[in-house]
Formats: C-alpha cells, sequence, structure tokens
C-alpha cells in the first residue's frame, strides 16, 4: 500500500508541472531552436549564415524532393542545427548554417549528385547550385 501512496503523492506533485508544459506548448512556447539557429547577437548581427541553391538534373531540370545533405569539413566541426533539408517543387533549398566550410550533397531515388564545397559567413547568403546524375 505504500508504493501505491508515493506514486498518488508525485502524480499530485507532478500534474501541476505537466498542466504547464503543457499550456507553454500550446501557447508556442516550444519554438525548435534549429528552425533560425541562434538568436541575433546584442549588436544586431546574424551569427548564421545560409546557403541556397537549386538542384538540377543533368539536362538542367529542379529536382523536388531531393534531400540536401551537409558534411561539416572544420575540426572541430561546429553544431548544425538540421540533419538535412528537402528541395521544394522548383528543385530550391535553403539552409541557415553556423560559419564554418561545408561539403552538400543532394540525394533523390537513390542517387546522389556529385559533392560541392562551400564556406558559410556570418550574416550572408552563399549560392550553391547542386546537380543529380
Amino acid at each position: 500500500m505504500g508504493g501505491r501512496r508515493v506514486a498518488v503523492i508525485v502524480l499530485l506533485v507532478a500534474a501541476p508541472l505537466l498542466v504547464a508544459a503543457a499550456a507553454a506548448l500550446a501557447l508556442g512556447g516550444d519554438r525548435p531552436v534549429s528552425d533560425d539557429g541562434p538568436a541575433p547577437s546584442s549588436t544586431g548581427a546574424d551569427p548564421m549564415g545560409t546557403v541556397t541553391g537549386v538542384a538540377t538534373t543533368a539536362d538542367g531540370r529542379p529536382v523536388a524532393g531531393a534531400a540536401v545533405l551537409v558534411t561539416a569539413l572544420d575540426d572541430p566541426a561546429p553544431a548544425i542545427p538540421e540533419m538535412g533539408v528537402v528541395t521544394g517543387p522548383e528543385g530550391r533549398y535553403e539552409w541557415r548554417l553556423p560559419p564554418g566550410r561545408y561539403e552538400l550533397v543532394a540525394r533523390a531515388d537513390e542517387r546522389d549528385g556529385a559533392p560541392r564545397t562551400t564556406t558559410v559567413t556570418a550574416g550572408t547568403v552563399t549560392r550553391l547550385d547542386l546537380s543529380l546524375p
């Protein structure tokens, strides 16, 4: 009977915390950090850079739904907010990343494109188009 009493007490203590957490989620209190990376510094400078481009086939047609994957080339490697991004209907992708050197590759239908290398700089947009066979 003692174990049951402890479980009830734990539930009574935890219930208000669970309700508060659910309310915070419902009111938008849980915004994934990876959506837009770290907040701008107190000087207003954006600590992240953006890589954008289009994934196309060898004959120039856009590839919708291609996975764009990244590998950090710096040592130590910066923390990358997402595992990958997916191209839109026109083959376009956009990815906010911490400053550094990266290798990006597009993958679709079990085909990998040629890896491309770029350097991301804080507060700037870098264009890098990707090609699939």
